[in-house]
């Protein structure tokens, strides 16, 4: 388990680099738990409060003004942006299929 005074004397590009390690042994642990290959489940929780020691430390230091390196979130924000896209796309076709039948409807009476 990291200290959080270790986790706050790196640089940003290091807690960038060590979250990726983090978040990588995490889904080997988990794959491990499952396949009932781990000896220490509690290893899954100290990863998951390091992972979050870190995330703390980088949101901290964004809202104090620094420059965070972050490498996933773009990643994040163009499959939200998409699925809004389709979603939109889902919505526009749905009014206008509600507006036709209603248009029927007021015909048929």
């Amino acid at each position: 388990m990291m200290k959080i005074n270790k986790i706050r004397e790196m640089s940003s590009p290091e807690l960038e680099k060590e979250l990726g390690e983090l978040k990588s042994e995490l889904f080997k642990l988990r794959f491990s738990l499952a396949t009932n290959g781990l000896d220490n489940p509690m290893k899954i929780r100290e990863v998951k409060k390091d992972i979050a020691k870190i995330k703390t430390v980088l949101t901290e230091r964004e809202l104090k003004g620094e420059e965070p390196v972050v490498a996933e979130e773009p990643k994040k924000a163009e499959k939200k942006t998409a699925s809004k896209a389709k979603k939109e796309a889902t919505e526009g076709t749905e009014k206008k299929a509600r507006k036709t039948t209603t248009k029927k409807e007021s015909k048929a009476e």
